[in-house]
């Protein structure tokens, strides 16, 4: 038993999602909670699969390492994706240690940019991408900016905050999917910030939230 709990799915799963709505044609990659450790199959064919969809950008929103030593080739990672990667930070990302400033150099590398309560445009002045910090983070965005609106998040709950649903989009992570769960049963067991936010698509007071199992 001790020994399964070591195995890690390297089956990597591609959801596609259509907004609703939206007249601007942009492509864009979301991903999270990479907790990375090392370059692994997961890493080399997620460089792979980004690099083949070619997206005009990627969100990230959270959990990138866990430990400081392997922030040198987590942002080595996030640079080889191949375009510019948009990013927030998790629970894990606070714990790591590892100065935001670090992270924000490796994000703009790409062109990019870490975001902490705060917002950005994208370079082609279409998209606007705002990001939050914590469970409690909440930006009163202003009228928007451009036609389509990403909120970054890792927490889910972070929707209950808002209403009137002022992004076309938020991305979440931090659930991993319910980790462990049971037919009729649902997930053992739900970190804070996750609430309902389960796995997947929700129509919230925010917007369309999708939310993903994530990648470590």
């Amino acid at each position: 038993f001790a020994r399964l709990l070591e195995v890690e799915s390297e089956h990597l799963v591609i959801k596609k999602m259509f907004l609703d709505g939206v007249t601007l044609r942009k492509k864009f990659v979301h991903f999270t909670d990479l907790h990375f450790t090392g370059k692994s199959l997961v890493t080399e064919n997620t460089i792979e699969i980004v690099r083949n969809q070619k997206p005009d950008f990627a969100c990230f929103t959270g959990d990138l390492i866990d430990k400081p030593e392997y922030a040198e080739g987590a942002f080595a990672f996030i640079q080889s994706l191949g375009c510019p990667v948009y990013g927030v930070p998790g629970n894990h990302d606070y714990q790591s240690g590892v100065p935001f400033a670090d992270y924000a150099k490796a994000f703009r590398a790409t062109g990019g940019n870490w975001l902490i309560n705060s917002s950005v445009v994208t370079g082609d002045g279409k998209v606007e991408i705002v990001g939050t910090a914590t469970t409690t983070s909440m930006i009163c965005p202003g009228r928007p900016e451009t036609d389509l609106r990403i909120l970054l998040t890792h927490y889910p709950t972070v929707v209950d905050l808002y209403e009137k649903q002022p992004f076309t989009v938020v991305l979440a992570g931090h659930s991993h999917g319910g980790q462990v769960r049971l037919p009729f049963y649902g997930p053992f067991y739900l970190p804070e910030g996750v609430g309902d936010y389960v796995l997947g698509q929700f129509e919230t007071a925010a917007g369309i939230m999708n939310v993903s199992a994530g990648l470590g």
